[in-house]
């Protein structure tokens, strides 16, 4: 039940391919990321450097992991210097979830 993903945040091709097509597993990893989300996002919004670094870092390879690339993208940004403030990562989040929801429901 892979969606088309044009125009997506979310690479469910790419999750597809790392479980080997099956589905039950790629729900799996999708709910977890799910439920870690709201840990992340709540930390992020707490605004504490050491707390945002080490989520940000989490949020890196999570991201990528589900093919949320430009979530993981601009985490290694911000990680780099190249993205001030975590706002950006937050707003990315947040359709990368509507994303992930939307797809478990379907």
């Amino acid at each position: 039940m892979v969606s088309p993903g044009t125009g997506g945040h979310v690479e469910f091709g790419f999750l597809e391919r790392l479980a080997a097509g099956d589905e039950g597993l790629m729900r799996e990893v999708l709910e977890i990321f799910l439920a870690e989300a709201a840990g992340w996002s709540g930390r992020l919004q707490a605004a504490d450097p050491a707390s945002a670094a080490e989520v940000i870092h989490t949020l890196k390879g999570s991201g990528r992991a589900i093919g949320a690339q430009i979530l993981g993208d601009l985490c290694e940004d911000w990680e780099m210097g190249e993205l001030e403030g975590v706002e950006p990562i937050l707003g990315e989040l947040a359709i990368v979830l509507a994303e992930v929801e939307a797809w478990l429901e379907a």
